[in-house]
């Protein structure tokens, strides 16, 4: 890898990775940069983004065989995921230093620009909550305020279910209960993206969210801020039941049936107070909000590509 692409891709890593929870919570999301027509990189399974640096937490992979497989694949569901596990075990090239390539890795190989960027932004979520309730109004939007293709991607599973939803070659992807994918021949789709969220919470009305948005908040204070008002326990983002035993060791139940997470216990698990968080101000913004399916949520744990995440990703304050 070059040294470009090394401080490249970290900083664009560590640029996400820093507004938590808004853009990103515990080992969340993943950026990719294709340094040519074969090979691409990508931060690596398990790591946080803000913690990925030139040497450590990034995978290379050849993406263009990857790309070859899933678009002429014809795995039987049974046994599809295993198989996903292994092509992506197969793809990524060892090296001193390099991981293992994210679960996601699939949807970065089928995209052919050189920029890939997925991370749970609350602001995506909330965006396709409104294109549930009212399609005209939201399609009528994007198009009055970006032109970027968007498309809109209703719930499945991560990995290579996902991977097999994303078609096209649109700038910005809305993934139901999941997040965001930003797809571009340069970075400043980013930017694009940053004044695209603040606009929709105006006009939308989360100006709570915009707040938030408009100035990297204080997690310790944030936290404690939401943390002293109990809710129902809810399931907005696939992580949330990948890692939902962990997240059973740290919230504390009241007498009404609801759960927090003592502040108390923010050094124990940051990852989970980071997703706990992030629930948090969804459900006070729109406590109607919808959770990932229970289809999704009774498999998603076991799948092998998060099994190899789990194994990696470890509890740390």
């Amino acid at each position: 890898m070059t040294k470009k692409i090394e401080i490249e891709l970290s900083y664009l890593c560590q640029k996400i990775g820093a507004r938590i929870p808004v853009w990103t919570q515990g080992a969340g999301g993943n950026i990719s940069i294709k340094e040519d027509k074969n090979t691409l990189w990508i931060k690596a399974t398990g790591f946080r983004l803000d913690r990925v640096t030139e040497n450590t937490g990034i995978a290379h992979v050849d993406y263009k065989t990857m790309a070859q497989v899933l678009k002429s694949e014809s795995w039987k569901e049974s046994e599809a995921e295993e198989n996903y596990a292994k092509l992506i075990k197969e793809t990524t090239l060892l090296g001193d230093g390099l991981g293992r390539a994210s679960m996601e890795t699939g949807f970065h190989a089928l995209l052919p620009k050189k920029y890939v960027l997925h991370f749970h932004s609350l602001a995506s979520l909330l965006f396709y909550h409104e294109f549930n309730m009212d399609r005209t109004r939201v399609i009528g939007w994007l198009k009055n305020n970006t032109q970027r293709e968007t498309i809109f991607v209703e719930a499945c599973r991560p990995g290579w279910v996902l991977s097999k939803q994303i078609k096209g070659d649109a700038g910005i992807y809305f993934l139901e209960s999941h997040g965001i994918i930003l797809h571009g021949d340069d970075d400043s789709i980013i930017t694009e993206w940053e004044s695209l969220e603040k606009e929709f919470c105006k006009d939308f009305n989360y100006s709570g969210l915009y707040s938030l948005l408009t100035e990297i908040p204080n997690f310790d204070k944030l936290f404690q801020l939401f943390a002293a008002n109990p809710m129902p326990f809810r399931c907005f983002f696939p992580d949330v039941a990948v890692f939902s035993e962990r997240l059973d060791r740290v919230l504390q139940p009241t007498a009404s049936g609801e759960v927090f997470f003592p502040v108390s216990s923010i050094s124990k698990d940051k990852d989970m107070a980071e997703l706990w968080l992030a629930t948090a101000i969804l459900y006070r913004l729109s406590p109607n909000f919808q959770e990932v399916p229970k289809e999704i949520r009774a498999v998603i744990r076991d799948l092998p590509t998060e099994k190899l995440r789990q194994q990696r990703e470890l509890p740390h304050g």
